[in-house]
């Protein structure tokens, strides 16, 4: 899905027309140093004959159209879209497309064709996206073609992308592993199932710090299973209720991926809601009934509009005035009682 594209020329239309590079046009809008005058003074000249006038313009303009791209789960995409344009509603200034794609329809070529196309037409792009060795690839191109790159939620630490912005993902995990921990019979063994998507690094963190936690400071439980659920609910239903049919014990289910909905579904078509510790991320009108009704003992979310404006902040930050690239954000840990704004 694709909402709110532009027309405006691109850091690659105004590098061609000047017959500079990508990086020495974002030098130019930015106003960075280390770009002669009379190369400077061809980018302007470029950038008038695009129908882009006044410096003051430019600089904004080139720093203003973004990108976000985005393929996960059908409610993370959901949530991401309302985010953004409740953030596009604020700043009618802001030029930017939001491509969404649901993981069960993920192909690495085609997305990979998706990042070039955008960054032809973007100074910046909003990145959420399993880690992959073509993604990268053409995340890396970007930033050579002088177009950055944020990774929000979901990092591709080895594509020489701009920054990440989003929540520590090891320390989320801990959470939830410390939470399910003291929540469960102490000294008691128990069986947990872990849930999650293949191939993003956010889920495979997570994974990490849960595992941490269990290991070193609940040696009775055990995690027995590890399913696979293409971040959909359907295949979440599918994969719980079938573990549960079989007729496993099991204390907790710590979802690491998205498909709330179905592990719910799933525990309360087996009529044992109440006798699992069930914990998942990301706050949706969905989880936030699920937790009301007592399915769901508690949510790990953050503030993804907070996060996007966090992105579009350091867009407009010159390279050499950022003390640092990360930017790691509040974890939000919601339950029953919690007060939902």
């Amino acid at each position: 899905m694709t909402l709110h594209n532009w027309k405006s020329p691109s850091i690659k239309d105004i590098a061609q027309e000047a017959g500079v590079s990508p990086a020495t046009v974002d030098r130019v809008l930015n106003g960075r140093e280390g770009v002669r005058e009379v190369t400077r003074k061809k980018v302007e000249t470029a950038m008038a004959r695009l129908g882009l006038h006044g410096e003051s313009e430019n600089r904004s303009t080139g720093l203003q159209r973004v990108a976000i791209l985005c393929e996960s789960g059908t409610s993370f995409l959901g949530h991401l879209e309302r985010q953004a344009r409740a953030v596009m509603a604020e700043r009618p200034q802001l030029h930017i497309s939001i491509d969404t794609l649901p993981s069960a329809q993920f192909n690495a070529d085609r997305f990979s064709q998706l990042i070039e196309r955008r960054a032809s037409e973007a100074s910046g792009l909003i990145l959420v996206c399993r880690d992959d060795v073509k993604i990268n690839r053409a995340v890396k191109a970007a930033i050579d073609d002088g177009v950055q790159v944020i990774c929000l939620t979901s990092d591709l630490p080895n594509s020489r992308r701009t920054a990440y912005v989003g929540v520590d993902q090891i320390a989320s995990g801990a959470t939830a592993g410390w939470f399910m921990g003291r929540m469960l019979p102490q000294q008691q063994p128990g069986n947990i199932l872990l849930i999650c998507s293949s191939t993003y690094r956010t889920q495979e963190e997570r994974e990490v710090g849960f595992r941490r936690v269990l290991r070193e400071a609940f040696p009775w439980l055990t995690i027995r299973d590890r399913v696979n659920i293409n971040d959909e609910a359907e295949t979440a239903w599918h994969s719980v209720k079938k573990w549960l049919d079989e007729g496993k014990p099991l204390a907790g289910i710590y979802n690491t991926a998205g498909g709330n909905e179905g592990v719910a579904k799933a525990l309360e078509e087996c009529g044992v809601e109440d006798q699992v510790i069930f914990t998942g991320h990301e706050l949706s009108e969905s989880s936030r009934v699920l937790l009301e009704r007592g399915v769901m003992d508690m949510v790990l979310g953050h503030d993804m509009r907070r996060e996007i404006e966090q992105c579009l902040t350091i867009f407009n930050q010159p390279l050499s005035a950022r003390s640092v690239n990360d930017v790691k954000t509040p974890l939000l840990i919601y339950h029953r009682y919690s007060y939902f704004a």
